[in-house]
């Protein structure tokens, strides 16, 4: 990797999924749903790329994936769309020795609210390569998915982040991200942020 700025920043395709998901097992911390592994991923992320919802993008750096973000313009739909798509590799996940652990936290998630109020728009992922941070590249994705945002008249949408990551919430913050609630996902705080775009 260069010590500057991504090179290209592109919509995301199926062939940058093997990439992603190595970034995404590499650089997301905290996150059960990473936690499921590769298969897993993969299926997600095939998934939400066949959605007409979803927008994403890569940060490219001399033809390697230095960030990616992946984003809904109708998160209920996107959500109807990719859970039956990944059922299968969430089984076989779930049946792995890590699996029992796991599969409390999905278990729990079935009975936990849903924040409110609905917002159809939400950035469902965000994650940059370690060591390229602090170079403003999370700063383009977002700046790139708000740019489609205002194209689409989408005006607001919705982050969760885990709430022990300080880092991450201050990132958001610094973007003009507003705290909006905590709520208990899969068993641990969720906070949730929202932002007007253009705002």
């Amino acid at each position: 990797m260069t010590t500057t700025e991504a090179d290209d920043l592109r919509t995301m395709r199926v062939h940058d999924v093997a990439q992603v998901v190595d970034l995404q097992r590499a650089f997301l911390d905290g996150s059960i749903v990473t936690e499921l592994g590769s298969d897993f991923l993969t299926a997600f992320h095939v998934a939400a790329l066949a959605h007409p919802a979803t927008r994403a993008f890569v940060a490219m750096d001399e033809g390697v994936v230095a960030g990616f973000a992946v984003v809904s313009t109708d998160v209920a739909a996107f959500n109807a769309h990719v859970k039956p798509r990944v059922l299968l590799p969430l089984v076989r996940a779930l049946m792995s020795p890590r699996g029992a652990r796991l599969g409390v936290g999905i278990v729990r998630s079935l009975f936990e609210a849903e924040p409110e109020p609905h917002v159809p728009a939400e950035l469902l992922l965000l994650v940059v390569d370690g060591r390229m941070r602090r170079r403003g590249i999370g700063q383009r994705l977002v700046a790139s998915l708000e740019e489609t945002f205002a194209r689409e008249g989408i005006s607001r949408y919705r982050v969760a982040v885990r709430s022990h990551l300080m880092v991450a919430r201050a990132f958001y913050l610094a973007l003009g991200f507003e705290p909006e609630q905590e709520l208990i996902v899969l068993g641990h705080p969720m906070t949730y942020l929202t932002k007007r775009v253009g705002g």
